[in-house]
């Protein structure tokens, strides 16, 4: 992380170690983010939360339903069944792939809610 993304600090919140820190976009928007380990690390990846601006994706606002997020606000940053996080995956892995998610939101903003960019699971 040191070397990848030094705007980042380790910081611990009650029992959890969290890394926080700021992404800017190639739109240069900046995106305040906090990775939290679970308990249960490696069995279970990291999410990664928004901080700043908060960011609520709805892809269907009446029914409830988040797009590519989950319910507590964490980023839906793979598909879990394809088990694309491994034992070995490092925070600086994660932090990219949510720099990923936020290049994908923002061209969902600008091509007004009607295009996300790349795979996408039901």
């Amino acid at each position: 992380m040191e070397t990848r993304f030094p705007q980042f600090q380790l910081v611990r919140d009650s029992n959890q170690l969290v890394w926080i820190g700021t992404l800017e976009s190639n739109r240069e928007r900046r995106y305040e983010i906090a990775l939290y380990y679970p308990d249960n690390f490696p069995d279970d990846p990291p999410k990664v939360y928004p901080i700043n601006p908060a960011i609520t994706v709805w892809k269907d606002e009446q029914a409830g339903r988040l797009k590519h997020q989950y319910n507590d606000g964490h980023l839906c940053l793979y598909y879990p069944g394809d088990r694309s996080f491994a034992q070995q995956t490092t925070a600086a892995t994660v932090i990219a792939v949510a720099a990923a998610w936020f290049f994908a939101y923002e061209t969902w903003l600008e091509s007004g809610k009607t295009y996300w960019p790349g795979i996408e699971a039901d």
